[in-house]
């Protein structure tokens, strides 16, 4: 048998149509749609909230206890994630970047910029972590010329370049 939700909700619709137009991110916009759902009865139990709204009623029913225990502000609140903290400075990150980017000061390989995060800034960072951040957040390429053949003809090449 399905059963009801009794959730005695403080706001009116019209409040909660407001604050539903005000919200940023969706998960924000679906907390406040099922309240405003069930405070105008449109939709009566949790399993149908969940399904209108493509989550999981165990998501429904623990937005409906934390409104009914904190309120609607305590619901709304978005809790900022935390992670691992980064391998690396903020300051050895800056200056890698500012090398990088200059084309004479590059590096040939990533144990060279092991090297030189280790002299420089006194940091001993994974080679795999390294080049995860290099090549991904930095989004830099390590770029080694090649060798020229000695019989290339430089006046050639410039031209060649130009057109």
């Amino acid at each position: 048998m399905v059963d009801y939700c009794h959730l005695k909700i403080k706001e009116t619709p019209f409040q909660l149509q407001e604050i539903l137009n005000k919200q940023k991110t969706i998960t924000s916009y679906r907390k406040i749609q099922a309240l405003y759902w069930l405070k105008t009865e449109q939709i009566k139990t949790v399993q149908d909230i969940a399904n209108a709204l493509g989550v999981h009623r165990g998501s429904v029913q623990r937005w409906f206890k934390k409104y009914k225990d904190e309120g609607l502000e305590s619901l709304l609140t978005i809790r900022k994630k935390t992670g691992r903290p980064s391998s690396i400075s903020s300051e050895a990150l800056s200056g890698l970047q500012a090398r990088l980017h200059k084309a004479e000061h590059g590096f040939k390989s990533y144990g060279a910029i092991q090297k030189w995060i280790q002299s420089e800034y006194g940091e001993d960072i994974n080679y795999k972590t390294l080049h995860g951040l290099v090549r991904y957040k930095l989004k830099a390429k390590l770029k080694v010329p090649r060798k020229s053949s000695i019989k290339k003809d430089v006046k050639r090449a410039e031209s060649f370049k130009k057109n």
